[in-house]
């Protein structure tokens, strides 16, 4: 049997339809294209993962027990030095004679405007007729006093020590008088300085505490504790037990000083207001020096003083301690995926830090530089930061922060049913 004769039409009609080539070649590419994008998803990088901090537990502290000097004093009140929030207060809210705490306020501003350094003893002033006048005038109004003369040298630091350990009315004015040029601009610096320093209830009428209208209150006297304390010439000088002065020494009118672990001071009496008294005192507690300041105003007799001080002083002492701020497995923070992965960051061991009653530090979760952008998926246990607190010394402690496992990837079903983020991996 003969072939059939093969033709142009035969040929046309054997030949596919482009547009069927063109089908069958789209079908293919989008079969490729499928495979690779599939494969792309499925294989994805993951990215890092960033920490989510959690919130932290706040232990709370038993409250500060203090011997207040109820039925003996005006006003009172304390502080830890180097720690903030721990003034506390008792009694008239009300501003009242400072006395002879003004010189604090005095000596405070003079050395503001002319520092001394490490043991320098200062400017050498001379004195002249105006000081020899308000010698006169403390001995008038039965201030204590220092003997001085016209053509008298002494140091800044002479009368500094003599206003504060001996109290004496004239070495303030003649120390206020030398710095300002003149009592009223000693009036006008030392009212801008208590301003300055937050000390918004006090008002300063004179150089040394003489004027009633030389006031303030007990929490603003506090404050003034606590910036005594930390100039380091005012705190050696209310620690001095005796100073030299023209004739002789004096001991310092502190009657309580080297008691009950008191180690500075200042009085101040008014026959017609009473005895004020403000102190600073240093113990070891645990093996470190802790120090606090207090304050008591208004007081008739000194024995009535010295006893509601004490009193006050030993009070605050066991209301220091360590304390466990985090027990150790804390959850600090957290590495939470879109895809629903999780890893938690727990603490290594206790945070403990140092602490006076109610007054705790807040701990504080930073992650380690290597570990910012995030932990990856698959990353074995690891340190990823620390968790700190700043203790009243101001020493901060901190313990290590690890992730509590492995970060697990997203699986092919997350992948294909978020696509675009996945894709988009590999551009981040």
């Amino acid at each position: 049997m003969n072939a059939p004769a093969v033709t142009a039409a035969s040929q046309r009609r054997r030949r596919p339809h482009p547009l069927v080539l063109l089908l069958r070649w789209t079908v293919l590419l989008t079969l490729i294209v499928a495979i690779v994008a599939t494969t792309a998803i499925a294989f994805a990088p993951a990215p890092r993962v960033a920490a989510s901090p959690l919130a932290l537990p706040r232990p709370s502290g038993e409250p500060v027990s203090v011997a207040w000097p109820e039925g003996v004093a005006r006003a009172a009140g304390y502080a830890v030095a180097g720690m903030d929030g721990t003034q506390q207060r008792w009694g008239d809210e009300d501003a009242v004679p400072m006395a002879s705490l003004t010189k604090l306020v005095t000596v405070l501003t003079v050395l503001e405007e002319h520092p001394i350094e490490g043991s320098d003893r200062g400017a050498e002033i001379t004195l002249g007729r105006a000081d020899i006048n308000a010698l006169g005038a403390a001995i008038a109004d039965a201030a204590p006093t220092v003997q001085v003369f016209d053509g008298m040298r002494v140091s800044q630091r002479d009368l500094i020590e003599w206003s504060i350990v001996d109290s004496a009315g004239n070495a303030m004015w003649s120390l206020a008088n030398w710095a300002f040029g003149s009592i009223d601009g000693y009036l006008a610096a030392a009212n801008d300085w208590a301003e300055r320093h937050g000390l918004a209830d006090t008002v300063v009428d004179d150089p040394s505490g003489l004027s009633l209208e030389s006031r303030s209150t007990a929490a603003d006297m506090t404050e003034l504790a606590l910036l005594a304390v930390a100039d380091p010439i005012v705190l050696q000088s209310m620690g001095m037990e005796r100073v030299a002065v023209p004739g002789g020494s004096a001991a310092n009118t502190n009657p309580i000083l080297g008691d009950g672990f008191i180690d500075g001071g200042k009085t101040g009496t008014l026959r017609v207001w009473g005895r004020n008294l403000l102190v600073t005192a240093e113990r070891d507690i645990e093996g470190e020096p802790r120090r606090t300041v207090a304050v008591i105003l208004g007081v008739v007799t000194q024995d009535a003083m010295n006893a509601a001080m004490l009193a006050l002083v030993d009070s605050l002492w066991d209301d220091f301690g360590t304390v466990t701020l985090l027990p150790e497995g804390t959850p600090v923070a957290e590495y939470r995926a879109p895809w629903g992965g999780s890893v938690q960051a727990a603490t290594a061991a206790e945070l403990q830090t140092d602490a006076f009653g109610q007054h705790l530090p807040a701990p504080a979760f930073q992650p380690a530089e290597a570990a910012g952008a995030g932990i990856a998926v698959g990353a074995p246990r690891g340190e990823i930061g620390t968790v700190s607190a700043l203790g009243i010394d101001g020493e901060q402690t901190q313990v290590p922060v690890r992730t509590d496992g492995m970060l697990a990837g997203p699986d092919v079903g997350w992948r294909l049913t978020h696509p675009t983020t996945a894709i988009g991996w590999y551009f981040d």
